[in-house]
């Protein structure tokens, strides 16, 4: 049960020591001049007044807590002096916002000392002899200082400390998996044949609002049959058929916090034999990245040594073959139905920004290159682990053609497993301690309890 009247709330604390945190790096790295970084807008529909529920720019979330549109915060490196710019609402606009806030509302919100209304930025700016004026270049508004900007140096800062999440970071992310571990549970229990996608992301959805996460952190997949093949299917319509596999990939989103699951399940409530096999696989995978993920682990190392789990498991069922499993990876026969990264880094995006350090090189070993990933873990990551095996038919039609790639390829069993299966993945959310690493979400996953649970149906 989720105690939804003290659901955790965002503290102006934590924003606050990621500003000096901020701060801290801007100056170890001897950076000059002045920050300016904007909010996100007001969106509306083209042609129409529409607003939908407003989401803030993740950075500039992650450094003052502002969830409001139209603002911008200020920070001169040299002084520490930082500044929050609030939009001048005209006072008509009450009929439709209700009470505005007044600048004294605003900064007890906040926890800023200043704050200045957004007209006063160009006046502001005129105080200080700007050599350099570092901000975000997706929604910089600033013009006639085009010299001055420099639009590189700021996200890679932010980038770098968002990876690690603190305390209070830790209590609204696991808010968020809570909630979509509840969703995705209850889920399993309503699921069965001749209904629709969109009814399974139906019900994800009432779970996510009636725990006040109001946004996604990402569309929702639900695929059900050979749609189970396509990896980020969004269309969520198809008529779900008794004997299919049903593929969720969800996240829902609190306080800009994403959670972020996936789990496969059959329709009937029991997996058959070609399911069970290409689960286990895909499971066996996901487990051991479980039992190997501690600070220390380059991850793209543990993607590849995990990759070899599932290839195991896919030669135990027929569809590699002439081969070891060492083989089948480094042939990329593997890759062919696993053609994606182990996982990636989350927080305040469900996709975590600067996955890789500028710079770095991602090589070319067979999953190891193409996790969005390129660290060594520490504690304070969160990451997620989310192996798949997909039979994608212009993918493994392709193989076919590779003289390299098709000796290790069984056709007639890729071909049945195209038609059974469709597709698998499963993936939680890992929190990284100081020696190992804590699976944030709660919904079952071994073959058993899915169908034991499953069967109890509400």
């Amino acid at each position: 049960m989720i105690d939804r009247a003290n659901r955790p709330m965002p503290k102006p604390e934590m924003f606050a020591a990621h500003r000096a945190k901020t701060l801290a790096e801007l100056r170890k790295r001897k950076l000059e001049g002045v920050v300016l970084i904007y909010g996100f807008p007001e969106p509306t529909r083209a042609h129409c007044d529409f607003e939908p529920v407003f989401r803030q720019e993740s950075c500039f979330y992650w450094l003052t807590g502002v969830n409001e549109a139209d603002c911008a915060y200020f920070l001169d490196i040299e002084t520490g002096k930082e500044i929050l710019f609030y939009p001048d609402i005209p006072q008509e606009y009450i009929i439709w916002f209700g009470e505005l806030s007044s600048i004294d509302d605003v900064k007890k919100r906040y926890g800023f000392e200043d704050v200045r209304l957004m007209p006063k930025i160009q006046e502001t700016l005129a105080e200080y002899k700007l050599k350099n004026i570092h901000t975000l270049p997706e929604t910089c508004l600033l013009k006639g200082y085009d010299a001055l900007l420099n639009k590189e140096e700021f996200i890679d800062v932010v980038g770098e400390l968002r990876q690690f999440k603190d305390d209070d970071e830790m209590v609204l992310i696991q808010y968020a998996c809570d909630v979509n571990s509840l969703a995705v549970r209850d889920t399993f229990k309503m699921v069965h044949p001749k209904m629709w996608e969109y009814q399974v992301e139906a019900n994800l959805a009432k779970h996510y609002i009636d725990h006040y996460c109001r946004c996604y952190a990402f569309s929702t997949i639900v695929c059900s049959g050979e749609n189970c093949s396509i990896l980020h299917y969004h269309h969520n319509h198809k008529f779900i058929d008794d004997g299919e596999l049903i593929l969720m990939d969800t996240g829902c989103e609190y306080n800009c916090y994403a959670a972020d699951n996936t789990r496969t399940i059959p329709a009937n409530g029991k997996f058959s034999e070609d399911q069970r096999g290409v689960y286990q696989a895909v499971l066996d995978c996901h487990k051991y990245v479980i039992a190997n993920a501690k600070p220390g682990v380059y991850w793209p190392d543990l993607g590849y040594e995990s990759a070899k789990v599932m290839a195991a498991g896919l030669l135990k069922i027929g569809l590699f073959q002439n081969g070891t499993v060492d083989e089948i990876v480094e042939a990329g026969a593997l890759a062919v139905f696993y053609p994606h990264g182990l996982g990636h880094g989350m927080g305040i995006d469900c996709h975590e920004i600067a996955g890789w350090p500028r710079g770095s090189c991602r090589g070319d070993k067979p999953h190891a290159s193409f996790v969005r990933y390129g660290r060594t873990l520490q504690k304070g990551v969160v990451i997620t682990d989310e192996p798949g095996c997909y039979f994608i038919r212009p993918s493994y039609n392709a193989a076919f053609a590779d003289p390299v790639k098709s000796k290790y390829i069984n056709r007639e069993v890729c071909e049945r497993l195209r038609k059974t299966v469709g597709g698998v993945r499963i993936e939680d959310d890992l929190y990284i301690t100081e020696d190992g690493c804590r699976v944030l979400s709660n919904i079952p996953k071994e073959i058993d309890e899915i169908e034991a649970f499953m069967a109890k149906k509400e």
